[in-house]
């Protein structure tokens, strides 16, 4: 009986471990929070935390085929996942520091949010970076596509006087406190061009 239950147990452990994402590329100082480091081919599941070092930067695909870029001095954490066949994509973020670029392929219906100490973002397939700076104020670009971005105040405050920001068109941008979010705007080359260079390549 005990033989029996343990079994039970492990077949539970696994179905709740989820694969959401592998690592395609690693340069520098990536692990999990854990103190693992990070190698090609490892295989993420839901809950993972990563960080990255000061010359970091780690290249996840996900399921669905999206791509997402950890670069250097960051922490993200997979809260959420999942995705299949004929089911709407839920997948979820927290970045608590530092900065990600994604490319999240399309999806009918569900969502990726993505979350930092001031703001959450909502989108379904689009490329945005999202960066939390040590003052812990988030700055959201988008190169393609649409992304919604909201201060978290304006959710525990249940008063949505003009959010979400709608940011759409090639470069535009914001930066959020935990309490209001910038209109939305271009960015100039000279920062665009800083982003991307901690970034590197989505491809």
């Amino acid at each position: 009986m005990r033989a029996l239950l343990l079994c039970l147990s492990l077949l539970s452990s696994a179905a709740l471990a989820q694969q959401a994402c592998e690592v395609m590329a690693v340069s520098g100082e990536a692990q999990r929070v854990d103190g693992k480091a990070l190698a090609v081919g490892d295989k993420l599941e839901v809950g993972t935390a990563l960080r990255t070092g000061t010359a970091g930067r780690v290249r996840l695909k996900f399921i669905d085929g999206s791509v997402l870029v950890l670069a250097d001095k960051s922490q993200l954490r997979i809260e959420a996942f999942s995705a299949g066949a004929g089911k709407p994509r839920e997948a979820s973020f927290m970045l608590e520091l530092g900065l990600i670029g994604q490319r999240v392929s399309p999806s009918a219906g569900g969502s990726w949010r993505v979350r930092t100490p001031s703001a959450v973002t909502a989108v379904r397939g689009t490329e945005f970076t999202v960066e939390v700076g040590d003052d812990r104020a988030t700055a959201v670009l988008v190169k393609t596509g649409e992304v919604d971005v909201e201060p978290t105040g304006s959710q525990t405050r249940g008063i949505k006087p003009r959010y979400p920001v709608k940011l759409a068109g090639k470069l535009s941008g914001t930066r959020c406190d935990a309490s209001d979010c910038s209109t939305g705007s271009t960015w100039s080359a000279e920062r665009v061009q800083r982003v991307e260079q901690r970034l590197g390549s989505l491809d």
